[in-house]
């Protein structure tokens, strides 16, 4: 039997608990907890999220006419029948129940277990009108309920509209407690507040509170009843120590109750009370049989379940799913895979690859000819067709493998390219460069180079409006033409400095200017010039 410290739990004294049962108060854990193996899921092993349950003190319990001490002894019984499982059994009880894990001592005296926290799909989430917002667990007593009283929680009820989920329910109920038979073991106290329900991604049921559950052969078990389900002999008191008969007395109870929705369907007995349609006669007299009185009467929790699973059948239409199949066997990673199927019947395409990868929610309407894919990993990819009355039967499309472009490797792709062999070269210190002199800048004979072109300019000149040729006339040249013949001068000089390597260029460049354009400069501006414009 596994115990933990409550040291080990990372809880404090001032921590509160988050919700209250019958013996126990429910508290978090915060972190793992050494020495409690995982749960495996989808195929893998993954660490457990925990709750502690903490027995309340005494006088809490003596109101209820229950001992403490015999609390925790029979939690210690539980937790040892768990000891005694096969990894498979454990694995199906696990589906179920909501078992102990574990002892919890403090200061060495137990003080209660561990369990697992419900997972999410047994919450809802509540919105009442004018509240706060909340998170509630779906408990079997919300299908006895009036729409009124969902609407005051703000919780939706349109999954139990459907009567085929009912009858899904009420059989998996049959099947949790069929599995608690199977190891000669009596679950003690059932009643719909002591059962949790899940709809997606499939209908399931959770039985609550197994620290009571005791092996048929132990005469000491302490085993408490809900309002409305004590058993008649134990009422009666013609025997004292619950068993199985008197588990499917309130097996029946739950599945009649969950089955006759509406006002009064906590106290409802007899099964032809429940909803039209969801019974035919062969299902009444199984359920009379159930409620029955005389013991010897009432049926085997397993009858139920078959029963109940034949009448879904019976009722509900699934999809059908012919064939899915895959575009390609091996497709380069980051392009689309394409998943096509042949369906009937179904509202929606569930699609399951490697490593627990899922797609779900498409519409098999909009996407009739397939649906793109890129699953994280390579492997098998199966198929699943849903409706609101079910699945259908899950069908592998195929597997498929990624390919990868080869990595571009220079080196080896040049790896037998010629290459000329060069002798080793003196390697260059950076430091030479500080030591190297000014580049050397080159000096003509004569000649002043300056990093842009002279600028000629004219002195002003009166232009009169004689006749006679330019050289004679220039008071008669128009202003706007000694402009231009600036500009031009101008242009020339430019180009011959830019062009000039040797003095003697650049005065056979100037030879070309027209003389009566320096005649028209003037002397005034050519003075520096050796008294000539062309010296």
């Amino acid at each position: 039997m596994i115990t933990i410290d409550w040291r080990d739990l990372g809880l404090t004294d001032k921590d509160k608990p988050f919700a209250q049962g019958a013996v126990g108060e429910l508290f978090r854990v915060p972190q793992p907890v050494p020495n409690v193996p995982g749960r495996l899921v989808a195929g893998r092993v993954v660490p457990r999220k925990l709750v502690f349950k903490r027995v309340v003190a005494q006088q809490q319990l003596q109101a209820a006419g229950v001992d403490r001490k015999q609390v925790l002894e029979q939690m210690r019984k539980v937790v040892a029948l768990r000891d005694a499982m096969s990894p498979d059994d454990l694995n199906e009880l696990d589906e179920v129940t909501a078992w102990p894990l574990a002892m919890v001592r403090k200061e060495g005296k137990d003080v209660g277990i561990l369990l697992d926290l419900i997972d999410d799909e047994f919450w809802v989430d509540a919105k009442p009108p004018g509240g706060p917002p909340d998170r509630v667990l779906f408990e079997l007593q919300f299908l006895c309920v009036s729409d009124g009283y969902f609407q005051r929680l703000g919780i939706d009820a349109s999954p139990i509209k459907n009567d085929a989920m009912r009858l899904a329910l009420a059989a998996r109920l049959a099947y949790a407690i069929e599995v608690i038979h199977r190891h000669s073991l009596v679950f003690g106290d059932l009643h719909l507040k002591n059962v949790v329900a899940a709809f997606r991604p499939q209908a399931r049921v959770l039985l609550m509170d197994c620290d009571g559950v005791a092996h048929l052969n132990d005469t000491s078990r302490v085993q408490l009843h809900g309002p409305f389900f004590t058993p008649p002999e134990i009422a009666h008191q013609q025997q004292r120590l619950q068993d199985q008969k008197t588990d499917v007395y309130k097996l029946g109870m739950c599945i009649i109750r969950m089955l006759s929705p509406g006002f009064g369907a906590t106290q409802v007995r007899s099964p032809s009370k429940a909803k039209a349609g969801l019974l035919d006669a062969e299902g009444v007299r199984l359920l009379e049989r159930a409620v029955s009185e005389n013991r010897d009467e009432r049926p085997e929790a397993w009858e139920l379940r078959e029963y109940l699973v034949r009448r879904l059948k019976s009722l509900i239409r699934p999809p059908i799913l012919r064939s899915a199949e895959l575009s390609h066997r091996a497709v380069l990673r980051g392009s689309n895979l394409f998943v096509r199927w042949d369906q009937e019947g179904g509202t929606e395409v569930r699609i399951f690859g490697a490593n627990g990868w899922t797609v779900t929610g498409i519409d098999p309407e909009r996407y009739k000819d397939g649906y793109a894919i890129k699953p994280p990993h390579a492997g098998p990819i199966d198929v699943e067709i849903w409706n609101d009355d079910g699945p259908s039967q899950r069908v592998r499309a195929g597997y498929f493998d990624y390919y990868e472009l080869p990595a571009l490797d220079m080196k080896g792709a040049f790896a037998d390219v010629l290459r000329l062999h060069l002798p080793d070269l003196p390697t260059l210190d950076a430091s030479v460069f500080d030591r190297l002199e000014p580049y050397p800048e080159p000096v003509y004979p004569d000649l002043n180079i300056s990093l842009s072109a002279p600028e000629i300019r004219f002195p002003p000149l009166t232009l009169g409006l004689g006749q006679g040729p330019l050289g004679t006339g220039l008071d008669n040249v128009p202003q706007s033409l000694l402009h231009r013949l600036s500009r031009q001068a101008n242009g020339i000089v430019s180009k011959a400095i830019a062009r000039a390597r040797l003095q003697q260029a650049i005065r056979k460049e100037l030879d070309r200017i027209p003389d009566y354009v320096f005649e028209a400069i003037g002397k005034e501006g050519n003075e520096s010039d050796a008294g000539s414009p062309r010296a």
